[in-house]
């Protein structure tokens, strides 16, 4: 489709749209690219923007709401709930909505540019619309995960590198096997599930994979166990 020069992650596509907008008025005289395209490609840069700000505030907001309910179903040491209960956020004004197919619009667009007269390789670095020199290979992604006891609860870290979010998966040795734990924005996870009844010592295994624009992606790490012990 002639658009690898855009990012993989979402995010990150944000990121390219907004500068892709901010500049390309200065360079549309030149490549025929109209006031209304412009203004039209504005918009869209606007609107994906506050969307992928909307999905993290509810994404941070309802990891809030499932720690303190955790919280509320299990004491955990010396941890206490607020009085506050946690609430929805309030959100920013919604810029105006555009139609769907944002990247396919910008897209067509960098190619009629791009196939321009007037256009230069300094025009495209500018405007971020020539391919990087090599692509981003998804299918080697792997996390490496890491995990220690803290406060004697399990205490898993991993670096998040180009990936949206990261699934991880537990086994508690209960019968279940792996069983999703969540889709985690934050590189790292703090597991307070007791021990299965009657136990005072176990030993859990976990194993992760990369999200990248809301799609498993590469391979899963190597399953890691660690010792809990009842407390």
């Amino acid at each position: 489709m002639g658009s690898t020069f855009l990012p993989v992650t979402d995010s990150d596509k944000a990121v390219w749209l907004n500068n892709f907008a901010a500049k390309l008025g200065t360079y549309a005289a030149a490549v025929n690219v109209t006031a209304a395209e412009v203004t039209a490609t504005q918009k869209d840069a606007a609107f994906f923007q506050y969307i992928i700000n909307l999905q993290e505030v509810y994404k941070q907001t309802l990891q809030n709401i499932t720690a303190y309910k955790n919280l509320l179903r299990h004491a955990s040491g010396q941890q206490h709930l607020s009085a506050t209960v946690p609430a929805l956020p309030t959100l920013a004004t919604a810029p105006p909505a555009v139609p769907e197919g944002v990247f396919d619009r910008v897209s067509k667009l960098a190619a009629r540019i791009k196939a321009s007269t007037s256009y230069t390789d300094n025009m495209g670095s500018d405007l971020g619309i020539i391919a990087p020199s090599s692509n981003f290979n998804t299918d080697a992604l792997q996390p490496d995960i890491k995990v220690k006891l803290d406060a004697g609860r399990p205490h898993l870290r991993w670096t998040k590198g180009d990936a949206d979010a990261l699934d991880l998966y537990a086994d508690r040795n209960d019968g279940a096997g792996f069983v999703l734990q969540g889709r985690l924005m934050r590189p790292e996870y703090i597991d307070t599930h007791d021990l299965a009844a009657g136990k005072v010592i176990d030993e859990w295994h976990y194993k992760a994979i990369y999200v990248i624009a809301d799609q498993p992606v590469g391979q899963y790490s190597p399953a890691i166990s660690i010792t809990v012990k009842k407390l």
